[in-house]
């Protein structure tokens, strides 16, 4: 195969140790129904047969070209293959995960129908089954994140959790020209890029399809690093939520409220305070709590909630149903998500 001057896209793959699912992996990209791209498979010291799966697929293809990481670690794996990107478009891929077979060129063809638009992602199907509790909770994670598809979905629930798996994103290399690439830290790679770019203006959506098979094994790299916890997350919450408060809020004389009184609002709301966001009460459903005093502060009734002129509300309460049941009850008294209050949890 005769491969173009200059591909469309550019499949940044970092490896390391993968060889247990990379040659399933380079097929699935091998096989999509686009052919402009180039796979920047960026090998980071692997000590297992993934070099030689890599130079099988070389041989074989010419648009699989291998890089070796020249720093250590994902972070400098990704930033130096989208350094070494031909292609206008940024795909990024995991190498113990599959593309459906035309994943490629639907992202492309979401881009290029709307150049306000700067990142694509789409639906991904979680597998193999979960079995144990802990692969349930990321089946849970996985439902959630595909239920938001629009700018506003996405942008609206940044700080509850990362809105997407990261290997089904494709984004423009402007973008990391003009706001940066990935940054090195004690927190998640993934989620402090969008949260980033979703500060500085960056139009992201998702496709409405499952175009990604995201596997889950106990070797993942989230399962492994304190870079993934939700201590790390949590920090990077208050950080740019900090920032979105200052921005969106300025000049709104309106007390912050925080909703709920349990213990991921305890943890939450310590955080927010300790980084100066200005917390004036709580409010919760459980008669055991209403009354109470959190970090000093009052637990009061929602139904001391009159009008989204009086407040403006952070959602803490960590229980699962508890956040769209506080959304329809603000909802009915005229909130409107992102004007009037947020979730966090």
């Amino acid at each position: 195969m005769i491969m173009p001057a200059t591909p469309k896209v550019s499949i940044v793959l970092p490896i390391h140790n993968a060889g247990q699912f990379l040659q399933e992996c380079i097929d699935s990209i091998t096989k999509q129904t686009f052919s402009s791209w180039e796979l920047l498979a960026i090998e980071d010291h692997s000590d297992d047969v993934s070099h030689e799966i890599l130079l099988s697929a070389s041989a074989l293809d010419s648009r699989v070209r291998i890089h070796e990481n020249p720093g250590q670690g994902v972070v400098d794996a990704l930033n130096y293959g989208i350094g070494n990107a031909r292609g206008e478009l940024i795909a990024r891929m995991d190498a113990d995960d599959l593309m459906c077979h035309t994943r490629i060129e639907e992202q492309v063809n979401h881009l290029e129908k709307d150049s306000d638009l700067g990142l694509s992602s789409s639906l991904v199907t979680h597998f193999p089954r979960s079995q144990g509790n802990e692969r349930k909770g990321y089946e849970k994670y996985v439902q959630w994140t595909n239920s938001l598809i629009t700018r506003n979905d996405l942008e609206a629930n940044r700080f509850v959790d990362c809105t997407f798996a990261h290997p089904s994103v494709m984004f423009r290399k402007t973008i990391v020209e003009k706001f940066g690439g990935y940054s090195l830290g004690e927190f998640p790679e993934d989620f402090e890029l969008w949260l980033r770019w979703m500060k500085s203006g960056v139009l992201m959506e998702k496709i409405e399809k499952n175009l990604l098979k995201w596997r889950d094994h106990p070797g993942r790299l989230s399962r492994r690093s304190s870079r993934y916890s939700q201590e790390a997350f949590n920090g990077l919450k208050v950080k740019y939520l900090k920032d979105w408060i200052n921005n969106q809020l300025d000049g709104d004389s309106r007390s912050i409220f925080a909703w709920g009184a349990g213990k991921v609002a305890k943890k939450l709301s310590s955080l927010l305070l300790g980084n100066g966001i200005p917390i004036s009460e709580f409010i919760d459903t459980d008669p055991m709590k209403i009354g109470r005093t959190i970090h000093g502060l009052p637990v009061r009734s929602m139904e001391t909630i009159t009008s989204p002129n009086q407040c403006f509300i952070l959602i803490l309460a960590g229980a699962r149903g508890t956040r769209a049941e506080i959304s329809q009850y603000l909802h009915a008294r005229k909130f409107l998500l992102q004007e009037d209050y947020l979730p966090l949890a």
